[in-house]
């Protein structure tokens, strides 16, 4: 993920839940809010945290609007609290309660996670925590996900190139036409 230059930022609102950033390259990006745990409060005001939807980290200091890189630990140490089966980790942001980057985003962009949802990365990648390729799901419809992306994969077909259309497509068409074989 390239370093954004930010040469500008605006406010959307009264509220601050959204920020209108201006690059070098004369593109304007919309991050929103991150929601963060009460516990990351300090003077009665939680630090502000956003993201763009291609999951960049932004924090407002009062030197302006910062870029946050993602920490990446190894699994297996004290610092990784996540990984996903194969010992890949899941990156967090420490300064902010270590919260996993894939949480912060669909939270900022999708509204908090409904009871008993699980949070899918569509093209199998959970080095890639845009928008785009996040989704609420059940646990069992994961999983199921999962199977498929390894079915993908075992006959030569890379799903970190295909569109977030493309691989829903695939996941409804399997889901309508082999019910029986998911479970």
């Amino acid at each position: 993920m390239a370093k954004m230059k930010i040469i500008d930022y605006g406010f959307v609102g009264d509220d601050r839940t959204s920020v209108r950033i201006y690059t070098e390259d004369g593109g304007v990006i919309e991050a929103r809010r991150c929601p963060l745990p009460e516990r990351l409060t300090c003077s009665g005001s939680k630090p502000a945290l956003y993201c763009t939807r291609d999951g960049h980290f932004l924090s407002l200091t009062k030197l302006g609007l910062r870029e946050i890189k993602p920490n990446l630990a190894q699994a297996g140490t004290r610092k990784c609290t996540h990984t996903n089966g194969n010992g890949t980790h899941y990156p967090f942001l420490r300064q902010f309660g270590a919260k996993h980057c894939h949480f912060l985003v669909a939270g900022a962009w999708y509204g908090p996670r409904p009871q008993g949802m699980e949070i899918d990365h569509l093209n199998g990648d959970i080095l890639n925590w845009s928008a785009d390729n996040l989704e609420y799901v059940t646990p069992k419809e994961n999983i199921k996900r999962a199977r498929l992306l390894r079915v993908l994969r075992s006959i030569g077909r890379d799903p970190k190139q295909m569109s977030r259309e493309e691989l829903l497509s695939i996941f409804n068409k399997y889901y309508f036409t082999n019910p029986k074989n998911i479970d």
